[in-house]
């Protein structure tokens, strides 16, 4: 598995001039960074100004045409076919300011992040299938919809879709219906308790109902003209003061909302891919990505080899740097 990450890295970057020792011993320094949540800075110096160069010499683009690779090479060693996939984002906190690479963080809005659009296989595991920039300038439907673009290509059969509430949107509900394609994207979306939701949720109260689903036609402008995509809003009432609202395409039941909770594991996921958070020092966008697609990339490894023989993470972490120790080190590593 440690020649999956050397051969994405040296496509990436063009390293191999430098010698397979060099290589090595900066694969070392990554993965002990990311398994000690360190800087590569602090653990390779001397490797780190070149080693940055050549990331901000390449390109965003080849950076995901290269992850394209693994996920395909894994997607075909893992036999996944049916899948339920999930869409996020995550963020790196930086003590940066006045980037437009950057976003206000979810959680504290006085402190900047870099953003990252996620898209991942939740069922039947966590399995990362592509990690973009989102930065302020984005759209994130959009981005959505590319990636979408992208996982059409993949020989993987899309059961269902699950979005949190944060992209509830005219215009991506309007490209999930497909209406105009013939086809359609099969989804299950939170939606945020807010003025005809909760007069929904409110009906369903009043109407002693525990579950009810209702018709919603959106309206939105585009292109200068006007589009009036559908979807179907489904109410759970959970008790007095907790109710679930979701959109979705899909036939409305009490099984199907169940579904959702499935997207809590692709959070999971972001805390795996927390153990393995490369630092930097760096202010360049491209080295920031960089170093979180060597953490997905990571995952990836790691649901491979568990096929095999199963490691926790942290410790997959450190099997994967000594393969790329040098054979004396190893033999002075080995015990008597």
């Amino acid at each position: 598995m440690s020649n999956v990450i050397k051969t994405f890295s040296n496509k990436c970057l063009s390293l191999s001039y430098l010698g397979e020792n060099w290589n090595n011993n900066l694969m070392q320094s990554i993965i002990e960074a990311g398994r000690t949540i360190s800087y590569v800075e602090t653990l390779a110096p001397r490797k780190a100004d070149k080693f940055h160069l050549s990331i901000k010499g390449s390109d965003k683009r080849l950076f995901m045409r290269e992850f394209e690779k693994v996920v395909r090479f894994a997607i075909a060693k893992l036999k996944l076919k049916k899948v339920k996939i999930a869409f996020d984002t995550t963020e790196d906190l930086t003590w940066m300011k006045d980037d437009y690479n950057l976003r206000p963080s979810a959680y504290d809005k006085h402190q900047s992040a870099w953003n990252y659009l996620n898209a991942s296989i939740v069922e039947p595991e966590f399995f990362p299938l592509m990690s973009i920039p989102y930065t302020m300038f984005d759209n994130l439907d959009n981005l959505v919809i590319n990636l979408l673009n992208y996982i059409k290509t993949l020989p993987i059969t899309v059961e269902l879709i699950l979005f949190d509430r944060g992209f509830y949107h005219a215009h991506l509900i309007d490209y999930l219906e497909g209406k105009n394609r013939g086809w359609s994207w099969p989804y299950l979306m939170l939606v945020q308790e807010r003025g005809l939701q909760t007069k929904l949720i409110q009906q369903t109260r009043d109407e002693g109902l525990r579950f009810a689903y209702y018709s919603h036609t959106f309206e939105y402008a585009k292109d200068k003209s006007k589009w009036k995509p559908s979807t179907i809003l489904m109410v759970r009432i959970i008790d007095d003061k907790t109710a679930w609202c979701y959109a979705t395409n899909q036939k409305p039941s009490l099984l199907l909302a169940g579904e959702y909770s499935k997207r809590w594991n692709i959070e999971t996921g972001f805390r795996i891919h927390d153990e393995a958070r490369i630092k930097s020092k760096s202010r360049n966008s491209l080295i920031r990505f960089f170093y979180h697609l060597i953490g997905m990339l990571l995952i990836i490894l790691w649901r491979l080899q568990n096929k095999i023989s199963h490691y926790v993470f942290k410790r997959y972490l450190k099997f994967i740097e000594y393969q790329f120790y040098s054979k004396e080190i190893k033999e002075l590593m080995a015990p008597p």
